[in-house]
């Protein structure tokens, strides 16, 4: 079509998401990603210096879209419990909108833990601190206003990450297809933490 142009970048990004998450980031070549966005193999060297370098753009992609998202959450709500059910959602609802990117974020990025200053790390380190400062807030505040039972606020925190990312992981992996456990995991946290039922 005469005026269609298409990113090819954009193109590489997107076969690259695919086939990481279909093949692994070791079972996938360069070959393969030309093939799968149609172009020839030196273009990806134009845009990436390797492979390596393609991954790290897909992860820290991905992580800029959650934070977009973590950023968009309502500071000011009814109650404080409303942030935490936020939370669940955005964590469950994520991998409708990013299930390639999720996936392999959540399979490629533990093996990539130990390497301080590498993506993963990162981009892992920089959410759970951002996690815990927005329910360290929402607990103590809840608790000051009789909204929550008093409780540990750091282990508590600490368990709902863990919460969190565990739903994130488990569904981004496939391995867990549950009806109704965004609802469930809600009502445990109001069991746990609200005084008063609302």
């Amino acid at each position: 079509m005469p005026g269609l142009r298409t990113n090819k970048k954009q193109d590489i990004i997107q076969a690259a998401t695919l086939l990481f998450a279909a093949q692994g980031f070791d079972g996938t070549t360069t070959l393969q990603i030309s093939k799968k966005a149609r172009i020839t193999e030196p273009v990806i060297y134009y845009h990436f210096t390797a492979k390596d370098q393609l991954f790290t753009g897909i992860i820290s992609e991905t992580f800029a879209r959650y934070f977009a998202h973590l950023d968009g959450l309502p500071q000011k709500t009814r109650t404080e419990f409303e942030k935490i059910a936020n939370l669940i959602a955005l964590h469950l609802d994520i991998v409708e909108e990013m299930p390639d990117q999720i996936y392999l974020a959540a399979s490629a990025c533990p093996a990539r833990l130990k390497d301080p200053d590498g993506v993963c790390r990162r981009n892992i380190e920089t959410m759970h601190r951002r996690l815990k400062n927005y329910l360290t807030g929402g607990l103590e505040a809840g608790i000051a206003w009789g909204e929550f039972y008093p409780v540990n606020v750091a282990a508590t925190v600490d368990l709902l990450i863990i919460l969190l990312v565990g739903l994130l992981r488990q569904k981004g992996l496939k391995v867990m297809q549950i009806k109704g456990i965004k609802q469930t995991a809600m009502d445990f946290c109001r069991r746990s933490l609200v005084k008063n039922r609302y």
